[in-house]
Formats: structure tokens, C-alpha cells, sequence
């Protein structure tokens, strides 16, 4: 759930410095080209890849074998 924290607040941050920026500046600054969900495309990406290699590596560490 940290890499799921940390996403949210980029995308808050970026939101925000997005908004400062205004105009053509914050929207060529997001870079969403006119996808009102892609803060949230990018969050469940980030989490998914996280649980991912969470899965990943409890499999690997569970058929290593023993040095």
C-alpha cells in the first residue's frame, strides 16, 4: 500500500503544480493528452505492478533453493 500512497501523492503534487502552471503550460506539463482517468490508469498501474512483484518474489524465495 506505500507504492499505492506515493502514486496518489505524485499525482496530487502534480495536480497542483498542473493548476499553478495554468493554461497550455500545466495541461503540456500532465501530459494526458485529454484522458480525464489518467491519474487514475497511472495509479492502478503502479499498484498492479507492485502486488506483481510482490507475487513474484514470495514465489521465488519460496522454490530457491537453499545455499
Amino acid at each position: 500500500f506505500a507504492i499505492m500512497s506515493l502514486a496518489a501523492g505524485y499525482e496530487i503534487i502534480e495536480w497542483w503544480y498542473a493548476e499553478l502552471a495554468g493554461g497550455d503550460e500545466g495541461i503540456a506539463f500532465l501530459g494526458s493528452q485529454g484522458d480525464i482517468w489518467d491519474a487514475q490508469k497511472d495509479m492502478l498501474c503502479d499498484t498492479t505492478g507492485a502486488i506483481l512483484s510482490l507475487f513474484l518474489m514470495s514465489a521465488q524465495r519460496r522454490f530457491a533453493k537453499p545455499f
